[in-house]
């Protein structure tokens, strides 16, 4: 191998360095590449960034912390990162492109927006205590006759509220120079849009509790306008709520049944988001699995199935050893509030469909709209499926690529490695299309 150490420093993209704790998280935005660094480590990889040369920057070192380095390690673990350019690369910009809608983002996340949305919310709990027509509860999903009415309405009518949600993840994000990526993905058995939010780990921690928060703050304010446009519904026809006013308390439903989904930290979740960031960790999630799925192995002596936890960080280790039985009972709390919102809803349907394909006879028109309220059923179900399959397929692909990766060749150490922990560090916000 050559002597990296004498020749001129590796022209690097562009990396943000951002304290965390006793270690610093760098990354690469474009790319969503991050890695923990020791702090030793992170100055040697600013020092490099700055043009220095490779011998100059080994000197420094060793005389600043008065030990060796393994440069020839140090740049192959940067290499792999993908923090080193190509040749074919193109040039690192002087400065940060501006990002469209940061403009909108600050507005709408100013003070004065703020002070609307707290109005609005005080104006709704107002309604909610001396209004009780207004109240959603599971029963007021069903605001026609129709089931198939009923499912087409709350499957297309909540779109625009989730695409809100969606938009103010991205717009909370965009007004700190963050962009922002949206996409479909699937959670358990629900279809869910996904904002990617490339690039928010690389900007200090108490930034990034917003663009998390952003899309409960949006479903909140969503709840709140609906339930008065359904209390000046209620007003207008007497207390006694139209069409109109049925429907929009069936979405405020739907809505709230949105923001609860948020509290499943088991989840990848807004609220997930917000406390693994509080907590100092970046893939707990991930590290709360692996140490579920190992303890499951060891239990069921299928040992050669056990993955190395050393692939996360010391952080995500730690917290994950009493998170993992916290997520564990999640899973009964998600049960729990299904058994008080969805049970009593499917139980419903189920008596109408029941009521209306049970009876002989001529089929009539509920006879039919219970027939076309199970085919859409079915084709909402089916197509979970094919997302479910596209991304074990994605998932199975990347297995295999990476089974196949050559292994580099072991090579005797000169100098102490430094430390590096590499992330596995996409964060996205997700939201539910609730059926």
């Amino acid at each position: 191998m050559a002597d990296t150490r004498q020749t001129a420093g590796p022209a690097f993209h562009q990396l943000t360095f951002v304290p965390e704790g006793d270690e610093v998280l760098v990354g690469r935005a474009d790319t969503d590449s991050y890695a923990l660094f020791p702090a030793d480590g992170a100055m040697l990889l600013r020092k490099l960034t700055t043009g220095m040369p490779l011998a100059d920057a080994v000197a420094w070192y060793n005389a600043a912390y008065d030990e060796p380095v393994d440069m020839d390690d140090f740049l192959e673990t940067l290499n792999e990162l993908g923090f080193v350019r190509d040749e074919g690369d193109d040039p690192v910009a002087a400065a940060p492109a501006a990002v469209r809608y940061a403009r909108l983002g600050r507005a709408v996340f100013s003070p004065v927006a703020w002070v609307v949305y707290g109005a609005i919310a005080v104006v709704c709990v107002v309604l909610l205590v001396r209004m009780p027509d207004v109240r959603p509860y599971p029963r007021t999903l069903f605001f026609s006759d129709s089931l198939l009415l009923v499912q087409v309405g709350l499957l297309f009518a909540q779109l625009p509220f989730v695409f809100l949600h969606e938009s103010f993840h991205a717009l909370a994000g965009r007004r700190i120079g963050i962009p922002s990526r949206l996409g479909v993905g699937r959670r358990l058995y629900f279809v869910v849009f996904e904002t990617t939010l490339n690039g928010l780990l690389g900007v200090p921690r108490r930034k990034r509790y917003l663009p998390f928060l952003a899309g409960m703050v949006a479903d909140a304010l969503i709840f709140s306008l609906l339930i008065c446009a359904a209390a000046v519904d209620a007003h207008r026809h007497g207390h006694d709520l139209s069409f109109v006013g049925r429907f929009t308390v069936a979405l405020a439903f739907v809505t709230a049944l949105r923001f609860v989904w948020q509290f499943y930290l088991f989840l990848r979740t807004d609220l997930y988001y917000v406390f693994s960031t509080a907590l100092g960790c970046v893939a707990l999630h991930d590290a709360t699995r692996a140490l579920i799925r190992n303890t499951l192995c060891r239990l069921l002596g299928l040992r050669h199935r056990v993955v190395d936890l050393e692939q996360w960080s010391d952080r995500d280790r730690k917290v994950a050893r009493w998170y993992a039985p916290f997520a564990a009972a999640g899973v009964l709390v998600m049960l729990l509030t299904a058994a008080g919102t969805a049970v009593p809803v499917l139980v419903h349907f189920v008596r109408l469909l029941v009521d209306r394909l049970g009876h002989p006879g001529h089929p009539d028109s509920g006879f039919w709209d219970s027939v076309g309220f199970l085919a859409l059923s079915i084709v909402q179900f089916g197509l979970v499926g094919v997302v479910a399959l596209r991304d074990r397929a994605r998932e199975r692909r990347q297995q295999q690529r990476t089974e196949a990766a050559p292994k580099p060749a072991p090579t005797p150490d000169t100098a102490p490695a430094l430390d590096v922990a590499p992330l596995p560090a996409t964060l996205h916000a997700e939201q539910e299309r609730t059926r």
